[in-house]
């Protein structure tokens, strides 16, 4: 099908490329996957795709499982489809909302997807697909991006360039090292795109993932996740929260409103791992996690009877009192319990059997925890 793209697809056997993806697909029509790290990585600083008029890049720090990393995220420059003017481009939910469904059509097999070989890791993950598959799950989403969009979306996962530093823990007396990753959000896009193609039947792509994601699908470090359910959620804000809580809290159970056994996250947390700006008034942020919740409530995601639990947490003031804080406990629907649960039966059989799980080759601190469930 994508024979006139000269990605080289190595000499692997097919057996053995059947083998090593097998966990990552699946036969349930709404699942995709989350992905240990690279998901962490808040690759996307904007809420809307932004051009910019300078080269200056953004500076996003973030902690995960106790590290602390800092995102260097340089805009992408792309090209004017209409004029040829360069511009300078954020990344926004736009190109989130892409890179999602990238995923899940090579999770479905809608897409072929294979090992490639990469110079630096040994292996990566190559997806091949039209513009067509792309365009027809965004708007089973309820996101209508028209091809020429979903074009520019493209260029800018392909150009972002992203840095992410992992900030010093030597111990007094140790030499003291500098540890970074650089890449793209995507990379090795080739195409092979048709004029007058207005349905992207006959435009055909191929794009790499990340080196982070590939070592998270070769270590078997994802969990099944519901992308028609989180996928139709217009709040970006509200898809991340949903995914990190999908990923994080796999010892869920039911009803565990009535026990008030939830899953936990501060507003600190939402801010240091989010990557969110930190607003004058904290009561704004306050304000933009509760509209998040309240949307997860309507999609099902959290409990209609009793979705969370707020505390503020305040500092002295003789006037009104000054949010310093906020804890949230988010109770899951009886839907996503069951999800969990089913997800964790899957992934305990795939990693008992254990055959095709990969060493990491990522430096040390940039691997995710491996099969964490808290």
């Amino acid at each position: 099908m994508h024979d006139r793209l000269r990605l080289n697809q190595g000499e692997m056997p097919e057996e053995v490329q059947l083998e090593l993806l097998a966990p990552w697909y699946t036969q349930n029509t709404s699942e995709s996957r989350t992905l240990d790290f690279f998901d962490a990585i808040p690759k996307y600083p904007v809420s809307v795709t932004t051009a910019v008029p300078k080269l200056e890049p953004i500076e996003v720090p973030f902690t995960l499982s106790g590290k602390k990393y800092t995102a260097v995220i340089a805009p992408a420059r792309i090209k004017h489809a209409q004029t040829g003017e360069q511009r300078l481009v954020f990344p926004g939910s736009r190109e989130e909302l892409v890179e999602r469904s990238l995923r899940f059509i090579a999770v479905q097999q809608i897409a072929r997807t294979r090992l490639t070989p990469d110079a630096e890791t040994g292996q990566a993950v190559t997806v091949f697909f039209t513009l067509s598959m792309l365009r027809r799950h965004l708007e089973d989403l309820g996101h209508g991006f028209k091809l020429s969009a979903i074009k520019e979306a493209l260029d800018i996962l392909s150009d972002t360039l992203i840095e992410i530093r992992l900030e010093s823990d030597d111990e007094p007396g140790q030499t003291k090292r500098r540890r970074f990753m650089k890449g793209t959000i995507l990379s090795n896009y080739s195409g092979d795109f048709a004029e007058g193609d207005p349905t992207g039947e006959a435009s055909r792509a191929a794009m790499t993932f990340h080196p982070a994601a590939t070592a998270a699908i070769l270590q078997l470090a994802f969990y099944p996740i519901n992308q028609i359910r989180v996928g139709k959620l217009k709040r970006p804000l509200a898809r991340w929260l949903t995914t990190r809580m999908s990923h994080n809290y796999r010892q869920a159970r039911r009803n565990s409103y009535v026990q008030n056994d939830g899953y936990h996250i501060s507003l600190k947390t939402i801010l240091d791992e989010r990557g969110l700006p930190r607003e004058v008034r904290l009561r704004d942020n306050v304000k933009s996690v509760r509209e998040a919740l309240t949307e997860m409530k309507q999609r099902r995601i959290l409990s209609e009877l009793r979705p969370f639990d707020e505390q503020l947490i305040n500092a002295p003031s003789k006037r009104r009192p000054q949010v310093v804080d906020a804890v949230w406990t988010l109770y899951p629907s009886q839907e996503l319990v069951d999800e969990i649960i089913g997800g964790n039966k899957q992934m305990k059989a795939h990693r008992q059997a254990g055959t095709n799980k990969r060493e990491s080759n990522l430096l040390p601190g940039f691997e995710g925890p491996q099969g964490r469930g808290k």
